[in-house]
């Protein structure tokens, strides 16, 4: 029997992709990198640590981050991030390479020169957890797949309560992926789609590892997925710009600040 307080509650801390901006005409959808914040039954679950982790409360109990890939706009939260200077407090990285690739990525961009205080002399208790799919992290089972996207990505199916969210940003549409992914996320609640350009852009960006609204479309469509998020905004991209395109598709592009029960 369901209780009172079942639900996913997903926060969008942070939806720009590629790099942070604050120029004033796009304070409606934000200026924070990738960062999401899913809850059920009082436990909570980080995906990426862009920019938008600055702005996240602090959770009781560890604060775990679950890592799309180790590119710098989904790490760059986490040098000025509040919990990592905390001693009080233990941060869990979980990553499902098993490379090290994503403890070699924080270890150097989180020491000098680039950073004045190393990863590990950090206040805060830190660890990896590299893992096999599926993994339990409280409430939420964690399912995944091979995104597409240079250097490799992940997607991944979170579910909790009896609902579920597919996140695939960084994913650049071919027909061999889109078909695997529409398969992934099918029946899916909320389906956060990679929505950086629009296909006229896509043409010129190809192999640059993104994708489009239209082509989220489609797969929300072909998967059955319930609702689709449009995610990764271009930093080139006003609100104006990112309003045009919603009512063009008649579909709501994700703000930062949002939130979502599921």
């Amino acid at each position: 029997m369901k209780q009172p307080g079942d639900e996913i509650r997903l926060t969008i801390l942070g939806c720009r992709g590629s790099l942070p901006v604050s120029r004033k005409e796009m304070l409606e959808y934000g200026g924070e990198t990738s960062c999401y914040r899913l809850e059920a039954r009082g436990e909570t679950l980080f995906v990426d640590a862009g920019t938008g982790l600055r702005n996240a409360a602090l959770p009781e109990g560890p604060i775990r981050i679950l890592f799309t890939h180790a590119h710098l706009d989904h790490l760059l939260g986490l040098p000025m991030f509040p919990g990592l200077l905390d001693p009080a407090r233990e941060l869990v990285f979980y990553s499902p390479r098993g490379d090290g690739s994503l403890d070699e990525a924080l270890a150097r961009l989180i020491s000098p020169p680039l950073w004045p205080l190393p990863l590990a002399r950090c206040p805060a208790r830190v660890s990896g957890r590299s893992f096999s799919f599926p993994l339990a992290v409280g409430p939420f089972t964690v399912t995944g797949m091979q995104g597409s996207h240079p250097g490799g990505s992940f997607v991944y199916r979170i579910a909790a309560c009896g609902k579920s969210v597919v996140l695939a940003s960084d994913f650049e549409h071919t027909e061999e992926k889109l078909r695997e992914l529409a398969a992934f996320a099918a029946g899916a609640d909320l389906l956060v789609y990679d929505a950086q350009y629009t296909p006229e852009e896509y043409e010129a960006r190809r192999g640059f590892g993104h994708s489009t609204a239209e082509t989220g479309l489609r797969l929300l469509r072909e998967s059955g997925a319930k609702r689709l998020l449009p995610v990764h905004h271009d930093p080139g991209h006003t609100d104006r710009f990112l309003r045009e395109r919603e009512k063009a598709l008649g579909v709501p592009f994700a703000k930062e600040g949002e939130v979502i029960r599921l």
